[in-house]
């Protein structure tokens, strides 16, 4: 099939060819196309030396370091090269430039991702689109020789496999587990994009595997649960919304990981802590009996989607099946749980006399009277209610 380009990518092409420089679309965006999924990145690759590039495209700038990339309106182009010795499993000891593209895709990691588009006719020497077609992830190669290259590859196996849906063949992942514990060298930061993105995929249950083999130990993440010979206990994880706190809380209450320390490592923020923390709350309270005690539990308000919520933890345990279906009734009901359905407003209540100060706290007064008793839920009763309330609190 055809692929399209957009203008800017199609214009790089152009003045790189003028230039006499072969150039090809590169990797996932070839990936992403013949898939018929939305391409987010367009990385070109091209037959030359950094310098000829360099002179090519005047105008573009240098990111690339040693890799001799560089970004011409924000296209990615870089010029194919070979990479040897790989000290620290993540980064190469030597680039050299040439060798032309099929020396370039000889060093990628994946199949799917080892094919180039100049514009008419896709490149594939590994049958990339074979492997497309039977929806399997496979090394570029020795898959233990991959691996071994760049540790991060072990993570960015199961990630595909969670984002495309894609099995894993059998001696790539057999590789994968014997190699999983290198992931250890790799930081933090890159870790954690990398999960970020398998956990928003449509099958993040597809760690599970990376988890039992201790490769994400270090991060704070186990595989500390037992289940079923041949059976994952993540397979509720992909009936969780693709939430990525309600996934990453999944992730740690059925893997029985350390919430604390994956936060720490992982550098989480004061808001996902908060949010997770409030999590972890619903999950101890239980499920609520009725819808009055529903509206106890969300009458401070949520800093997040309750439904989102409501569906997590029906998809981690039996005990809260009937939350969602309660929540809807709430919301179908509209009876009063929040300060936003008070019918009286802050302004109001100041011109009933009671002061900025206070406002906050005489609004969960009422909520909370509004929540027991609907009826109660009138402005000339509320202004009532709050004139004597104001004094007590």
């Amino acid at each position: 099939m055809p692929i399209l380009l957009p203008p800017v990518v199609a214009q790089a092409m152009a003045v790189l060819k003028e230039q006499n420089i072969d150039s090809w679309v590169i990797g996932g965006a070839v990936r992403d196309s013949l898939l018929q999924r939305p391409v987010n990145d367009w990385d070109l690759t091209v037959d030359c030396m950094p310098e000829q590039l360099a002179a090519a495209l005047p105008d573009a700038k240098p990111i690339g370091g040693q890799y001799g990339t560089v970004s011409w309106h924000g296209v990615e182009i870089t010029p194919c090269r070979a990479e040897e010795g790989y000290t620290d499993h993540r980064h190469p000891d030597l680039v050299t430039f040439g060798g032309g593209l099929r020396g370039d895709l000889s060093r990628r990691d994946f199949t799917i991702n080892a094919m180039a588009w100049d514009g008419e006719v896709v490149t594939d020497p590994y049958h990339g689109r074979y492997d497309l077609a039977d929806r399997l992830l496979r090394c570029v190669g020795n898959p233990e020789t991959r691996f071994t290259e760049d540790a991060l590859r072990v993570l960015r196996l199961y990630r595909f496999a969670a984002t495309l849906d894609f099995a894993v063949e059998p001696a790539t992942d057999a590789a994968a587990r014997q190699l999983a514990p290198t992931l250890a060298g790799v930081s933090a930061p890159r870790v954690r994009a990398e999960l970020n993105k398998l956990l928003t995929g449509p099958r993040p249950s597809a760690v599970w595997p990376l988890l039992q083999a201790d490769g994400l130990r270090c991060f704070g993440l186990y595989a500390d649960v037992s289940c079923p010979q041949g059976q994952s206990p993540l397979a509720a994880l992909d009936a969780v919304p693709a939430n990525l706190l309600c996934r990453w809380w999944a992730l740690v209450r059925l893997t029985g990981s350390n919430a604390y320390k994956a936060a720490e490592v992982f550098d989480f923020g004061k808001t996902f802590r908060r949010d997770y923390a409030l999590l972890d709350r619903l999950y101890a309270a239980g499920m609520p009996a009725d819808l009055h005690g529903l509206k106890l539990q969300l009458m401070d308000g949520m800093p997040f989607d309750f439904a989102d919520v409501a569906e997590t933890l029906a998809a981690v345990t039996p005990a809260f099946t009937a939350l969602p279906g309660l929540y809807h009734q709430l919301r179908q009901s509209g009876q009063p749980y929040l300060k936003e359905h008070l019918r009286i407003t802050p302004a109001e209540l100041l011109t009933e006399g009671v002061p900025a100060r206070k406002i906050s706290a005489v609004q969960r007064c009422l909520v909370k009277a509004v929540v027991d008793t609907p009826e109660l839920n009138v402005w000339p009763t509320l202004a009532q209610m709050a004139k004597s309330l104001h004094r007590m609190v």
